[in-house]
């Protein structure tokens, strides 16, 4: 008779693409740096760091992060002109980032919509738009309440 207790439980099994939890002080190394290299108009890089976040993020999370790397991939497809796969990928994400206005994991949600809205609406009124770079802006603290 084999020991319940010296049999190791199974390790959980993740869903296909998906990976464990973060650890929070990663997590936010990890993020800092997805938001330096959008702010700094290195969409690819961006896109690779939140697709890690992404992967490892709960189901609450997980739309955040695609919209982010939607954003990133529409932009990246603007400087290289092509102007269908900045429209399809800016309205994918901002599409995925509208649930979490006004502000979600410091960011401001509304502000960078309204950034990359405007040129979504200046591609689909056929004009290539002078890209002046969105920016990612953080509040100064997560729970602070931007319903007024």
């Amino acid at each position: 008779m084999t020991d319940a207790a010296a049999t190791p439980a199974p390790e959980p099994t993740l869903e296909r693409g998906r990976t464990a939890p973060l650890d929070p002080a990663e997590h936010a190394r990890i993020f800092a740096r997805a938001v330096a290299l959008f702010n700094g108009v290195r969409y690819w890089h961006a896109h690779e760091a939140w697709e890690t976040l992404w992967r490892a993020a709960d189901d609450r999370d997980r739309d955040f992060y695609q919209g982010l790397i939607q954003l990133a991939a529409g932009l990246l497809h603007l400087q290289r002109r092509n102007l269908k796969g900045a429209r399809n990928k800016l309205r994918e994400g901002l599409e995925r980032l509208r649930p979490y206005q006004p502000a979600h994991h410091g960011v401001f949600v509304n502000e960078l919509i309204g950034e990359a809205g405007r040129l979504l609406d200046d591609l689909e009124a056929g004009y290539l738009p002078y890209l002046i770079p969105p920016v990612i802006r953080f509040t100064e603290t997560e729970t602070a309440d931007f319903s007024r």
